[in-house]
């Protein structure tokens, strides 16, 4: 692959706002094919090498479909869920970024190559690697935190108890994203991962890509120049109530003390976490929601 590669900065205007949130962001990153956009709505599609036909068909009509809305896709260029992924992304005409465990000279799977060329023409081929840095054991796990950090949410296809989707998930679970998966084959070990991730409540069971946008508050078929609602972050429970009653009025510390029976110091913490989140602002002694 010929095409001239750029550099961006962690403090530059086009790396990915999300990512710069995390707390460990890479110092820069390497990108071959268009120019990141930092007002793209990014969403992780992942899962296994080894996908069932069942698999297969969702990661298509899911990818598909939330790029058609307006999503763009990442994925990690790797066999199975994620090039199906990118190739129904590439369907609609819209964007997808690939994230690589390796430098722009060591793109793999061979395999891959031509898909690699088509989303650079039409998206763009990211690494926070110098490019002639091959793929070792450790750049894959470092290149997953890069997919979950820089995306909205998450979903997981199909993935085994131990898979790099699954370690992609953790991480969005620690930058606290939103983790959708479907549900599999109870007997299938491609199933498991994410249906121990549904089991263990760390991520919401879809089943169409309706049950993304109803739980993110997206307005699936409304015209993307029209203005949409901003997804939430996945909330502590007492954020959430916190939340729910500045939807009503502003309120102080003391007031919310009172309406959640928590004491004051503990109301503090909540809301410093929702303010960091973006989703508060405080004047004097008066606590208001930023929407």
């Amino acid at each position: 692959m010929q095409n001239k590669s750029t550099k961006i900065w962690l403090t530059d205007k086009l790396f990915p706002p999300l990512l710069k949130q995390t707390p460990d962001p890479p110092k820069c990153l390497f990108c071959l094919g268009q120019p990141l956009n930092p007002s793209d709505k990014y969403f992780a599609i992942v899962g296994t090498r080894r996908p069932s036909p069942y698999g297969k068909q969702m990661a298509e009509d899911f990818a598909f479909t939330l790029a058609k809305s307006g999503f763009t896709i990442v994925s990690g260029l790797a066999y199975g869920i994620d090039a199906i992924a990118h190739e129904a992304a590439l369907e609609t005409g819209q964007k997808t970024i690939a994230v690589l465990g390796a430098g722009l000279n060591h793109i793999t799977p061979h395999c891959n190559l031509d898909l690699a060329k088509r989303i650079s023409n039409n998206g763009s081929i990211i690494t926070e690697y110098e490019h002639d840095i091959s793929p070792q054991a450790f750049t894959f796990p470092q290149r997953n935190r890069i997919i979950a950090g820089m995306s909205i949410a998450t979903l997981v296809i199909e993935a085994p108890e131990r898979s790099g989707a699954l370690i992609t998930a953790r991480h969005a679970l620690t930058y606290n994203r939103d983790i959708f998966a479907l549900p599999g084959n109870i007997n299938q070990d491609t199933s498991k991962g994410g249906n121990c991730l549904i089991r263990d409540s760390k991520a919401f069971l879809v089943t169409c890509v309706q049950d993304i946008f109803d739980f993110m508050e997206f307005g699936f078929g409304e015209d993307k120049n029209q203005q949409q609602k901003i997804p939430l972050p996945l909330l502590e429970e007492n954020e959430e109530k916190i939340y729910n009653l500045l939807k009503t009025s502003p309120l102080s510390i003391d007031q919310l003390a009172t309406e959640t029976n928590l004491p004051a110091f503990r109301i503090s913490t909540f809301v410093s976490m929702l303010e960091i989140k973006g989703l508060i602002k405080i004047e004097g002694s008066t606590i208001s929601l930023t929407n």
